[in-house]
C-alpha cells in the first residue's frame, strides 16, 4: 500500500507578502494533485502552525478551479500498444 499522508515541499516565506508558500502534495482517488498553497502569517508562526495553515488552504485550493495546481494521472493497467506492435494477431 503506498502512503497517501499529504506532502508539504519547500516552505518558504515570503516576506514582501508576509506569507508562508509551498507545494503541497494531496492524494485523491483520480491520482496525486500538487497545489500551490499560501498561507498569511507573520514570520515568527511556529511550523506546525504554519504546515497547517498550508494544509488547509492547499485543501481549499483543491476544489478552486481558479488556483494553480497540477494533477499526476494513475497509470494504466496495460501500456498503449505501439503502432505496428502485431503481438495480437495469430
Amino acid at each position: 500500500m503506498s502512503d497517501m499522508t499529504p506532502r508539504i515541499h519547500d516552505v518558504r516565506y515570503n516576506a514582501v507578502e508576509q506569507c508562508f508558500e509551498a507545494l503541497v502534495t494531496l492524494h485523491t482517488p483520480g491520482g496525486r494533485v500538487r497545489v500551490a498553497s499560501q498561507f498569511d502569517a507573520p514570520m515568527t508562526t511556529d511550523f506546525e502552525a504554519a504546515s497547517r495553515g498550508l494544509l488547509n488552504a492547499a485543501l481549499i485550493g483543491l476544489s478552486d478551479r481558479s488556483a494553480l495546481k497540477s494533477r499526476e494521472m494513475r497509470k494504466p493497467i496495460m501500456p498503449p500498444r505501439r503502432v505496428g506492435d502485431m503481438s495480437h494477431a495469430a
